[in-house]
């Protein structure tokens, strides 16, 4: 047996020659980043001139060195394929086991997001996107790209989603790494316009429409051009490449809804509601049900403007007191541009070098504020986001059968988001109210406001200062010894991200009639008045200065133990150290700190008995001390300092030491036909939003809560001490590190003229994962009993609450599970006229917290038997493909008739996927519960389902409130998902070595209506049914240049 490294990714020739023997030779083997090829020869016995034969290889071949699953598309599928906004990552959705999440392609161009497909039942931000092997992901989410790379510079995409070797960690998901191209030795180059414009798309199906009944399209125009370049420097040892390109996008979200005042309401008229305002200082109705204008305070009026300003700034306005009565549709301005250079060196055949970097610009406002999601677009953002990729790579041959490569990776971006034009202001508006502190980086913003029944207003607090650096250095050692090849690495990683904690600085402020004595019995005539029911507002937007280090190391070993069987069994080992703050300024709640004995005395009114105990008691700070060199960085109150006691771990949670067995086998049944297998052990770091807000908390930040006042003057409410502490974000002190069990047993095939089989069992078992479960919720019993008693006689639930002086309570755990079951078949051809891959997956993802991230939050959390089922990424059956035609050249015939109609290439994707599992819930006295099962059949048959009626709407009703309601997790099933896209292109000669290529693509060409899910909410207005749908048939222009 022979054994070749450090090759580069290409097509190979492989030959093997002895004298007295025939030569003998294959073809066409393709080589992929971190592939393995293996190549049997039999010789015969004769000359070596005598004879030559050659066998070419046509299609896939079949692994025969482990059970890994991966899927490899190479440079030229990256570009053949139609993909909306041209981004690479759409591609993990076109593989078996992947479902697709996110079909607005153009929002995850524009968003960096990752998490818009997940694979083999694994959460989306699980995967490890990686660009030449070096970390490509902002450890803040684990779900956004540092760097988009262009489709122009990607050599190719290599997609391993199950039982790959111990060389790979950090993520329990699957692992997709891009390899970016290089020089050679002959000069070439590319050039590239594509383009897109909303005159070329159909309109949504459930756009707004005008007066005439027209639909109303949503502006789209988007331009992507670029270009690269590459060749020697120096022949056979000196190459380069490098390109730029660039994205411009404007387009608009929505359409949404919402509610709004009149405009009449503005100016204090509500004769036109049926609800009648009362003035507060006499308990008499207002004549007419119209406030005075001399009662409309300053802020109630600035309260006013901003909506004023709103319903200027819809698409349509109903100037009537309805619900959802204005449309919104509005501006997305994006532009990006990246740049690649990379240089590749041989200084001798044991010594190669290369330097590879990426920088991308990136510039984006969003009306309702990045991460902020407003209702309404009183917060537009500017997202800057410069995105930077530096990897150096050395590759030595030590001696004959070892070969050494260090590789140093860093990542960063300079994420900054503020607040962009003047919407955000006071003094757009005039306000004029006193804020109780001057310390946020945006003190000049609106306040949050909250007003039951409309749309909320949003000021700029929770704009966003997060920029990440993840630097990375290993290194790994390959020993070939006989029939073993031995790996052995290492890995250090430093991580750290500067983020602020968007605390409401600028002030919250919520009216609502209930619990608020002051009030007019209408919110948005309270708003008028001043008068609040409660207000809280924060000193400062902390800082915390975020760091982890992470040290990690493996050994695998891929052995030949007879000539059809091989085994590849490793050991991965990972320090796993929890994200902490240099300043040690986070703060946790550790239930068994809490003493009831200690705490504050809540009244039934929730309010509290001044003096009756610890406010703080539960709450623990992290470290023993505040660095000397970190002290002016964090403010202080020393007052709850006092009551805080510090000694939790510097990240809350403890240290873990991991180790991950990988085993997997190949056995050959016969040279095309080989039974795989596999298991393996994964830990997934936990993303930073973890722990994140947890420097929101005293002692770091003061802050002041008061209740109903006038805004005019916030502190002449209920005070600060006479109030339970607001929303508590908590970290487990025992929290587990998440873990995932892989495992597969499969069989591949090669086929006939070039065809491809697989079939595989695949699945996994998730466990310990994190989610984000409400701990202080009173008792089912206690709400119920509640409920039962006169309003007059009803506790506040702050006194019902077990952890007495707090209100809610969240707390990141480790103990939500998984389980994944699949049956998936792939085939595919990649060679010749007629170029496909077909993949169909059978699947069944169950878990006991339903979301696609770490932030479920259950109904009965704790109660797991009660809400286990489907995932809220179950797709029962999947069916993804890809097909290539190679229409005829026309050579024959006439040459304008061959030049005009000859050598067209059809391609496209198809994807058929079911609907999501949706649970039925409805209104009770304690709120928005489970519902109950009613009887009959759950879906209509398909000529009964529309979108005004999805599903039997009668099999379901409100469960009663002494008991949960009995209808199970995922009981009603959503829309499937069908899609077609459609690519054709031709390419004309102009050079022997330079042709122009014309290309035009539809994306869901056949325009298919693709339902969203319908309202499954029995006490809404829509229950049952569907109000938005996915993207339209849409269309793109591409002219490309090559040389």
């Amino acid at each position: 047996m022979y054994v070749v490294t450090n090759l580069a990714v290409g097509t190979y020739a492989v030959a093997a020659e002895l004298s007295g023997f025939r030569k003998a030779q294959k073809t066409g083997f393709e080589l992929t980043a971190d592939g393995r090829i293996t190549a049997d020869f039999v010789l015969g016995v004769g000359s070596l001139t005598e004879t030559v034969m050659v066998t070419a290889v046509r299609g896939e071949t079949v692994n025969r060195n482990s059970g890994e699953i991966s899927r490899v598309i190479d440079g030229d599928q990256v570009r053949e394929l139609a993909l909306s906004g041209r981004n690479f990552l759409e591609l993990a959705s076109l593989i078996p086991g992947a479902v697709l999440l996110e079909d607005d392609q153009m929002a995850i161009t524009t968003g960096l997001g990752t998490g818009g497909t997940v694979i083999n039942g694994a959460r989306g931000n699980t995967n490890n996107l990686t660009v030449d092997g070096g970390f490509n992901l902002d450890s803040g989410s684990n779900g956004s790209m540092i760097n988009n790379v262009g489709l122009n510079f990607i050599e190719q995409v290599k997609i391993q989603t199950s039982n790959f070797s111990a060389e790979f960690g950090r993520n329990s998901g699957s692992s997709i790494n891009v390899v970016t191209r290089s020089g050679s030795n002959r000069y070439s180059g590319s050039g590239f316009e594509t383009y897109r414009d909303e005159s070329l798309d159909a309109a949504e199906h459930f756009a707004p429409r005008d007066q005439n009944g027209k639909p109303i399209k949503g502006q789209l125009n988007f331009n992507n051009y670029g270009l690269s370049f590459g060749g020697p420097i120096q022949r056979n040892r000196f190459f380069f490449f490098g390109g730029v390109e660039f994205k411009k996008l404007d387009r608009v979200d929505g359409p949404f809804r919402r509610t709004m005042p009149t405009r009449g309401e503005l100016s204090g008229d509500f004769s036109r509601r049926s609800t009648i305002i009362r003035d507060p200082l006499t308990g008499q109705p207002f004549p007419g049900n119209v406030i005075p204008t001399d009662r409309i305070t300053a802020d109630g009026r600035a309260i006013a403007n901003v909506y004023e300003a709103m319903i200027n700034r819809a698409l349509q306005f109903s100037d009537t007191p309805t619900g959802n009565n204005a449309t919104f549709q509005l501006d997305f301005p994006f532009s990006w541009r990246q740049e690649i250079l990379k240089f590749d060196y041989r200084l001798n055949p044991s010594h190669n070098f290369y330097l590879r970097t990426l920088h991308d610009s990136y510039d984006l406002v969003e009306p309702r504020g990045t991460f902020i999601g407003a209702d309404l677009p009183t917060i537009s953002t500017r997202r800057l986001r410069p995105g930077y990729g530096i990897q150096l790579g050395h590759s030595w041959i030590v001696r004959r059968g070892l070969l050494n490569e260090f590789k140093a990776n860093a990542s960063w971006n300079g994420q900054r988001i503020p607040p962009y034009g003047d919407a955000w202001r006071r003094d757009t508006y005039g306000f004029t109210f006193p804020q109780v502190y001057n310390g946020g980086r945006y003190d000049e913003g609106i306040p949050n406001v909250t007003i039951s029944g409309f749309a909320s207003l949003t000021g700029p607090s929770a704009s966003l200062l997060s920029p990440t650096t993840d630097i990375t250095g290993s290194n790994t050692l390959t020993w070939l010894k006989n029939a073993h090849t031995l790996r052995v690495g290492a890995l250090v990683t430093r991580n750290r991200k500067d983020q602020n904690g968007r605390l409401a600085h600028t002030g919250a402020v919520n009216f609502n009639p209930s619990g608020n004595p002051n009030s007019t019995g209408l919110a948005f005539a309270d708003a008028l008045l001043g008068n609040f029911r409660t207000y809280s507002e924060g000193a400062d937007d902390p800082l915390g200065f975020f760091r982890f280090t992470q040290y990690s190391a493996y050994a695998s070993d891929n052995w030949r133990v007879k000539p059809n069987l091989s085994v590849e069994i490793g050991l991965r080992y990972e320090l796993a150290s929890p994200t902490y703050t240099q300043a040690n300024n986070i703060v946790n709640f550790d239930p068994a700190l809490y003493d009831a004995t200690q705490a504050i005395t809540v009244t039934r009114t929730g309010g509290v008995v001044p003096g009756s105990g610890n406010p703080y008691i539960g709450l623990i700070r992290a470290g023993t001390e505040i660095p000397e060199d970190q002290l002016a960085r964090v403010t202080v109150d020393n007052r709850a300092a006092a009551l805080i006691p510090m000694g939790a771990p510097r990240g809350l949670y403890d240290t873990h030491h991991l180790f991950m067995p990988r085993f997997s086998t190949a056995y050959s049944l016969t040279s095309t036909t080989v039974l795989r297998a596999g298991i393996g052990l994964f830990y997934d770091k936990p993303e930073g939003n973890v722990i994140f807000s947890q420097v929101n908390l005293p002692p770091f930040v003061p802050s002041v809560s008061v209740e109903n006042a006038n805004l005019a003057s916030p502190l002449s409410g209920r005070a600060a001490a006479d109030a339970v502490l607001g929303t508590v974000n908590a970290i487990d002190p025992h929290l587990n590190v998440p873990r995932q069990w892989n495992f597969s047993v499969g069989v591949q095939r090669e086929l006939a003229s070039g065809h491809f089989a697989e079939i595989t069992y695949v699945g996994n078992r998730g466990r310990h994962l994190l989610w984000f479960p409400e701990i202080n919720s009173p008792s089912f019993e206690d709400l119920n009993a509640n409920m039962t008693l006169p309003s007059a006689q009803r506790a506040n639930n702050n006194f019902l609450r077990p952890y007495k002086g707090y209100s809610s309570i969240r707390q990141r755990r480790s103990d939500a599970f998984v389980d994944y079951n699949s049956l998936q078949f792939y085939l595919n051809r990649r060679k010749g006229v007629i170029r496909y891959t077909l993949g169909y997956t059978l699947s069944k993802a169950v878990g006991n917290v339903g979301d696609n991230s770490i932030g479920g939050n259950p109904e009965d959390a704790f109660n797991f038997d009660f809400n286990t089922g489907p995932t809220s990424y179950d797709r029962r059956h999947v069916l993804v493909g890809t097909w290539t035609y190679q229409m005829p050249s026309l050579r024959d015939r006439h040459h304008a008739v061959g030049l005009v109609l000859g050598n067209w290439e059809l391609s496209g994707k198809v994807r058929w996927q079911s609907g999501q599992y949706l649970t039925p819930t409805g209104n009770t006295l304690i709120g928005n519960r489970r519902a109950d099962y009613a009887g009959g059949e759950i879906s209509l048959p398909a000529e009964e389902r529309s979108q005004d009626r999805w599903f039997n709407t009668t099999a379901f009703v409100s469960a009663p409130d002494t008991r949960r309601g009995n209808a199970e997790v995922g009981t009603i099933q959503g829309p499937h998902l069908q899609t077609w896209d459609v690519s054709l292109r031709k390419y004309f000669r102009i050079q022997k070595r330079t042709r122009v290529g014309l290309r035009a693509d539809m994306f869901n060409a056949l325009n298919r209506v693709n339902f969203s899910n319908p309202n499954t909410n029995l006490s809404s207005g829509s229950y049952g049914q569907i109000s938005d749908a996915k993207p339209p048939r849409q269309m793109q222009l591409s002219l490309q240049l090559e040389f």
